[in-house]
């Protein structure tokens, strides 16, 4: 599986944070490789409060330099529409210069709740939201496919 969008990151992160119509503490970790391929996805926590501060040391190390380059991560709740300066977008980022020290990047921030998300990074194609040039350019073959279409 290609990841292509901030959205797949929801598809994948969803049944873990919302189950039987209810929110669960939960923080999700996914990962994917250099090529942008899926790598993983696992809960890092079970109790997920509203923070990501105590668990930025759960999530470090449960990042595999080996077979990861870009990481997102998701929990329950909602961010403010208009206010960037949320103690957990602060935290976020802190934990993505951690993760930069290691040469892995954060590429997904997500907040889930029982009617949607939200994301504080890219919800849609990569390849055509601004800032995120420096990723593997991953809709390249369905311009480029035999017969003009993928399949």
């Amino acid at each position: 599986m290609i990841i292509q969008a901030g959205f797949d990151f929801e598809v994948l992160a969803r049944p873990f944070i919302v189950q039987d119509g209810r929110l669960m503490p939960k923080l999700v970790l996914i990962c994917v490789d250099t090529e942008m391929r899926f790598n993983s996805v696992e809960v890092v926590a079970e109790d997920f409060s509203g923070s990501l501060a105590p668990f930025q040391d759960a999530v470090l190390f449960a990042l595999d330099a080996e077979h990861t380059r870009y990481f997102a991560i998701a929990h329950p709740g909602r961010f403010s529409e208009y206010d960037v300066s949320e103690p957990i977008i602060d935290e976020a980022r802190a934990l993505a210069s951690k993760a930069a020290e290691r040469g892995m990047q954060l590429i997904g921030h997500l907040a889930i709740d029982e009617t949607g998300y939200m994301s504080a990074q890219a919800r849609s194609f990569f390849d055509q939201y601004p800032g995120y040039e420096d990723l593997p350019r991953t809709m390249f073959h369905w311009a480029h496919s035999k017969l003009g279409k993928c399949g």
